[in-house]
């Protein structure tokens, strides 16, 4: 169960950052494009770059939320309550 919770930690510390990543990674694609020419080979390699490095942060970033659910979901499932047994309260009078 510990090992779950210190996963669980590291997925949520991990999936903050990388979020931001994929915004900054985003604005920076969204503004090599605006400058760029498409006829310059130098500038459609920098927006490449760019594209690469938003899609690798937005893969580790859904990679690590679905660490993070699946368990989430193991620890839901091993730390449920048992059955709880019925009060006699028929025969109680």
């Amino acid at each position: 169960m510990a090992f779950l919770i210190s996963i669980m930690s590291f997925a949520n510390f991990v999936f903050y950052p990388l979020v931001i990543g994929c915004i900054i990674a985003f604005v920076i694609e969204q503004i090599l494009r605006q400058l760029g020419n498409s006829d310059d080979s130098v500038a459609v390699k920098k927006v490449q770059i760019a594209t690469s490095v938003r899609k690798y942060f937005w893969r580790q970033a859904w990679l690590f939320n679905i660490i993070w659910f699946v368990c989430y979901g193991i620890l839901l499932f091993i730390m449920r309550p048992g059955q709880q047994a019925m009060p006699d309260m028929i025969w109680q009078g």
